[in-house]
């Protein structure tokens, strides 16, 4: 891995404030507009989690959250890097992405081994209201700790086709991106805190 582009993707972390004696590693699952980012930067804010993001690095490292495939698998080795390096610190971390195929996502618990607690979020809801979501926001690459972009129809569609449901083997929870979202993932972080 090229040390310049792990310490580019360093600039975009989004620090939580606390360690973990038993760090957590939250992995979101969904399609664009789900509320990802939504979620984690309430993560961020209420449980100081580190937020690891896809878009984020990618876009600090090659100046666009749309790359080329080397490019996207480049990112997503040093996302996983970044990972254990969080995680060997004790950080409970959050990674916002879309993770829609299964071997990516068996990749990150793969990575994270033994070095935490792993659960798998999935938010969905409505097609149409994840479409108006993603793209209501704007664009905004201001920031590559929050980078926005939108998502065109066709994009959003291949996301779609793209999507693997979670399997028997991926510890998770299926919670719809509605009015009790944050109340549904307070319930499931007090019970994991507890076991």
């Amino acid at each position: 891995m090229n040390q310049k582009n792990i310490n580019k993707a360093r600039k975009s972390i989004k620090y939580g404030k606390f360690k973990s004696s038993e760090p957590l590693l939250i992995v979101l699952m969904g399609l664009p507009g789900t509320g990802k980012s939504y979620l984690s930067d309430y993560l961020n804010k209420k449980y100081s989690f580190t937020i690891l993001s896809g878009e984020n690095i990618t876009y600090s490292i090659f100046g666009t959250e749309k790359c080329s495939g080397s490019q996207f698998k480049e990112a997503y080795e040093i996302l996983h890097y970044l990972a254990v390096e969080l995680l060997k610190k004790k950080n409970n971390i959050v990674i916002d992405g879309t993770n829609l195929k299964y071997e990516f996502r068996r990749q990150i618990y793969k990575t994270a081994n033994n070095l935490s607690k792993k659960v798998l979020i999935y938010l969905y809801t409505s097609d149409a209201t994840a479409l108006k979501r993603a793209n209501s926001r704007g664009e905004d690459y201001n920031d590559s700790k929050m980078i926005l972009s939108k998502c065109s129809p066709e994009t959003f569609q291949e996301f779609t086709r793209q999507l693997e449901s979670p399997n028997k083997h991926e510890a998770h929870f299926k919670i719809k991106s509605d009015d009790k979202l944050f109340e549904n993932i307070d319930s499931i972080i007090k019970n994991i805190l507890k076991e």
